[in-house]
């Protein structure tokens, strides 16, 4: 009785993946819980672990094979002779098996192409897999000197954490956030002046749902220009009082931009919704989903119940939600079900964003850079700090007026910060 390895249900949409990588061949012995593939969403790399302990029969898949649905046999396990094969197991040749059928040797996939036996390790260091190599970066860990815990040998993920312990240095806000070394895009030809690539999961979904937003759903623009003068001012004092205290978190202007809108939010709750075919999703809980810029594309990380945490919290969970996005190892849960997107280019320099919603929900704010500007007041030109928020709101579910009231509220906050501090 062979032990199926199938392929999980990664979210709670149950969309397909893409198998990016064995870390096994047929004929490798595996332990339970075993990494033995890694997956990929459009958001993340998720490790797939050995379901049994045994020998790996059969491979269906070739890696990059796209479009995996829940549930899809991606191969089979002999299990150790006197087990159970469990609820996992699939009627089979069993003792009947020939050698030949689980020796190393290529196995012909659904595709038509085959997967090949990973070649052994060589002189130059124990195989390891990419989960594990990012992580190294990260961490600063050799892999030369680490024994692998995975399939033959390989080192996997838990090792390099294992061997970075918990007295790692964290990152902090005045250093770079590590980004996790992006993998070769495969050539599928190359023309005249140009190469052409295959795209990754994350950029085929991106492409795809942003298609679909601007084609069916009826985007508005509103622009306001907001006095960013006393948010310098309060962030200085903040942060140089969070020094003194000697804690690395740092607040950043978007963070006050977050902290303002969820504020908005909850003064404005006709905003906080999604159209929904016959009905309205109203609701109570203020989830701002944070655009954050990766090697393969955009990714938008929540923070639930926003308008519930101070600005040191929300600095403190932005940082590590943003660094896991680079990793790519957030879960469905941390990027699935906001309410309201964030989309920030000021640090880049840019003046005005006018950002494509994120579907299904009805608002997303695009915010520029906070720049010195002549400005009149109280009938005097001054210099003053002015940035652009641009609001897209979906017109099914969101009237013009309602998003002005969204504006007014959010500039209101803004030019008040330390009316958020309480």
């Amino acid at each position: 009785m062979t032990v199926r390895i199938e392929m999980p249900q990664l979210s709670s949409e149950g969309e397909s993946a893409t198998l990016a990588t064995w870390l096994v061949s047929i004929g490798d012995e595996v332990e339970a819980g075993d990494v033995i593939a890694e997956l990929e969403t459009d958001k993340s790399t998720v490790e797939l672990e050995s379901p049994a302990s045994g020998t790996i029969a059969k491979l269906n898949f070739a890696e990059g094979t796209e479009g995996i649905e829940p549930g899809s046999l991606l191969g089979s396990i002999e299990p150790v002779a006197g087990e159970s094969a469990g609820d996992g197991s699939e009627p089979g040749d069993g003792a009947d098996s020939s050698a030949a059928d689980r020796a190393p040797a290529a196995e012909p996939n659904v595709g038509g192409s085959a997967v090949e036996p990973d070649p052994e390790a060589t002189a130059e260091g124990p195989r390891s897999t990419p989960l594990a190599r990012r992580a190294a970066v990260e961490n600063d860990v050799d892999l030369e000197t680490l024994s692998g815990s995975g399939p033959g040998g390989r080192v996997v993920e838990a090792d390099v954490l294992r061997a970075a312990g918990e007295g790692a240095p964290p990152v902090t806000q005045d250093a770079p956030i590590p980004r996790a070394p992006a993998a070769s895009p495969i050539v599928e030809s190359v023309g005249e002046g140009f190469q052409a690539k295959r795209l990754s999961a994350m950029r085929k979904t991106i492409a795809r749902r942003m298609t679909e937003s601007k084609q069916q759903v009826p985007h508005f623009y509103l622009r306001m220009r907001v006095s960013m003068d006393e948010v310098m001012e309060v962030r200085a004092r903040l942060n140089a009082g969070l020094s003194e205290e000697g804690r690395s978190v740092k607040i950043s202007v978007n963070d006050f931009i977050l902290r303002a809108s969820a504020l908005a939010l909850r003064d404005v709750p006709e905003a906080n919704v999604q159209f929904a075919g016959d009905a309205m999703h109203v609701f109570d809980r203020v989830d701002i989903s944070v655009a954050v810029a990766t090697e393969g594309g955009l990714v938008t990380p929540i923070v639930r119940d926003a308008d519930r945490k101070g600005l040191t919290a929300l600095a403190e969970e932005v940082k590590s939600l943003a660094l896991q996005a680079r990793e790519g190892s957030l879960t469905p849960e941390q990027y699935q079900g906001g309410t309201f997107t964030i989309s920030n280019l000021g640090m880049y320099g840019i003046e005005t964003v006018y950002p494509i919603l994120n579907p299904p929900q009805a608002c997303i704010l695009g915010v520029g850079a906070a720049e010195e500007q002549p400005v009149v007041r109280d009938g005097e030109i001054v210099v003053g700090r002015i940035a652009a928020l641009t609001l897209a709101a979906d017109h099914r579910a969101v009237d013009g007026a309602v998003g002005a009231q969204l504006l007014a509220a959010l500039r209101a906050r803004l030019e008040d910060p330390m009316g958020m501090m309480l």
